[in-house]
């Protein structure tokens, strides 16, 4: 019977200690409210269409499922994009294609409004499972955090 009671209550403190490492689940509205709300930004973002972003994103080639897009007016290098993807293989080409708009916006910027450059140097760009994510602001650190929690 006591060796019953100790596996019972071994089975139990390992089952505990799982529960406390383990991350978060991604959701693309969760992500990104959380991104919105608990970082500062300088600019008002605005939410936007994935059929409006696929055009700026270069999407058209990846199936996104789901996807929230926060863009401010352009006076900043702000922005939030968090995709769902239908696979793995599209995530790698939504990664790419985030990296890319990264690199696009720093030429755009280098001229424009060269102070956003910082920014765009410390662009957080995560990848986890189906998901991609961007994260553009001045707090990149706190995204980081924010993404930590899902990964």
């Amino acid at each position: 019977m006591k060796k019953r009671v100790i596996a019972a209550l071994l089975i139990v403190g390992l089952a505990l200690l799982t529960a406390c490492g383990s991350k978060s689940a991604m959701n693309v509205d969760e992500v990104s409210k959380r991104l919105l709300n608990e970082i500062a930004y300088q600019d008002e973002l605005s939410s936007m269409g994935l059929d409006t972003a696929s055009m700026f994103l270069n999407l058209s080639d990846i199936e996104v499922k789901n996807a929230a897009i926060y863009e401010t007016s352009g006076w900043t290098a702000e922005e939030i994009v968090v995709l769902e993807c239908a696979s793995q293989a599209d995530a790698d080409k939504a990664k790419a294609a985030l990296e890319a708009r990264v690199a696009e916006q720093k030429v755009n910027y280098e001229d424009y409004v060269p102070e956003e450059l910082d920014k765009l140097n410390d662009a957080v760009i995560v990848e986890s499972g189906n998901f991609a994510v961007l994260s553009v602001s001045n707090d990149p650190d706190a995204a980081r955090k924010i993404l930590s929690e899902y990964q």
